[in-house]
């Protein structure tokens, strides 16, 4: 009898601690350091991850995740002396060419010349600081990399550091304004920071002017409008807000959907933002944040890109897959059907595992390359106009996590998970 009774206890007790493990799945996605804390991990279910149909197109965010979110108190302007220095750790780089010559000499990246591809550079961080994001700023003069819990910033003709400040958290998103005033970063704590002028030259003096508590469960993605007038953040509170970036107000919210917003992206005229949820992109218009189109995607999808003419939108999933949508045939009332995409297929990391991730999209300055930084360790550049593989770069040993285009076109930048930056340039 007590044999019984100890084998029921133990069944309610095992049942409920299922119920309680799916439910927080269920609820998010989350990116956690495994064992050797050398890479990430995927935590996801393909249940998990598809969105609950809402039956109101502009739903209303349940309170509590909106508690204390005024306009009073969302931004703290914090002193100098806020941020903590703890041991700095010093980057190395292992130049094979000077990044001078490189400028001055290379080609720009083409669909004619990208298959000669080669790395030119790399910087070697701490084997835990893993590099989450890269930006060039709009003059191409400096490099910004989130390596870690630091952000550095780099002198991109000598690839030497200008600058750096300790964050305190890993940071997902960062990015210049296009006028070149403002610099934000977007961390895993749920802080927006924000720098004005540009950065210090003096080392260890890039403190932020603005410290916002901006999603409480932490900033997934930060991007500027075409003028610099608006920042918008999108973060795990499945939450996307926009600031004025001058002062640090909050200007507007919209409610990305039922699951984290993962990326967004404004459209060329800045009309528009585009906001990733689950299997669904969401064009939102700003100002009445109203939905004015929307995609819908097979799987979740997890980054997001628009061409700079802003007639392409590429996305990428959290199973291998890059594909390229028309979204001018975003859904509208009225249509019987979503728009097609069409897919490039070539990552290849193991499924249901965060290597099957497309951690960025990106496309280059003219339009006619798009560049997938993968799970699976790769770099893959498509020909946009045939839809077609043109290289696949290999190097990184782990995801990589980022990839940007010089402004100029005559460099290719990533990160990885193996703590690396690299700089790839086409060789004559």
């Amino acid at each position: 009898m007590i044999r019984q009774r100890s084998r029921w206890l133990f069944c309610l007790f095992y049942i409920l601690a299922a119920c309680a493990v799916n439910n927080e799945v269920i609820r998010s996605v989350k990116v956690v350091p495994d064992s050797n804390l050398s890479d990430y991990v995927l935590l996801k279910t393909q249940d998990s991850l598809a969105p609950t149909a809402l039956v109101d197109s502009n739903p209303v965010l349940p309170t509590s995740i909106l508690e204390k979110f005024s306009t009073q108190n969302l931004f703290t302007r914090y002193p100098a002396s806020f941020s903590p220095t703890p041991p700095y750790p010093t980057p190395s780089s292992l130049s094979a060419i000077s990044p001078t010559l490189v400028l001055a000499s290379l080609p720009k990246i083409s669909p004619a010349n990208a298959t000669r591809l080669t790395q030119m550079d790399e910087i070697h961080f701490g084997s835990r600081d893993m590099v989450m994001a890269i930006a060039w700023s709009p003059d191409g003069e400096t490099l910004a990399v989130s390596a870690g819990e630091y952000i550095y910033w780099y002198d991109a003709k000598t690839l030497q550091e200008a600058n750096h400040y300790h964050v305190g958290a890993l940071t997902h998103s960062i990015g210049f304004s296009p006028n070149s005033r403002w610099f934000a970063a977007g961390s895993r704590d749920g802080f927006l920071r924000m720098w004005d002028g540009g950065i210090d030259a003096e080392a260890g003096s890039a403190q932020p002017f603005l410290i916002i508590s901006a999603h409480k469960k932490g900033v997934n993605s930060v991007a500027f409008n075409p003028d610099s007038s608006i920042l918008a953040s999108g973060g795990n509170d499945a939450v996307a807000r926009f600031w004025d970036p001058q002062t640090g107000d909050l200007i507007g919210l919209t409610i990305g959907g039922s699951f984290a917003v993962p990326a967004i992206t404004f459209t060329p005229d800045g009309l528009t933002l585009v906001v990733v949820n689950g299997k669904v992109i969401r064009l939102r218009q700003v100002g009445s944040e109203r939905i004015v189109g929307t995609i819908q995607a097979e799987n979740p999808l997890y980054s997001i890109a628009l061409s700079p003419d802003g007639r392409i939108l590429a996305t990428g999933n959290l199973d291998n897959l890059v594909q390229l949508w028309d979204p001018k045939q975003a859904f509208h009332s009225g249509q019987e059907d979503y728009p097609v995409s069409m897919k490039l297929v070539g990552h290849n990391g193991k499924g249901a595992s965060y290597r099957a991730l497309i951690w960025k999209v990106v496309f280059s300055p003219d339009g006619r390359l798009l560049a997938s930084a993968g799970g699976d360790a790769t770099i893959r550049l498509w020909d946009v106009v045939r839809g077609e593989p043109v290289i696949t770069l290999l190097g990184h040993v782990g995801g990589v996590t980022c990839v940007a285009f010089h402004p100029d076109a005559h460099l290719l930048a990533s990160g990885g998970l193996d703590s690396t930056l690299r700089i790839w340039g086409v060789s004559e």
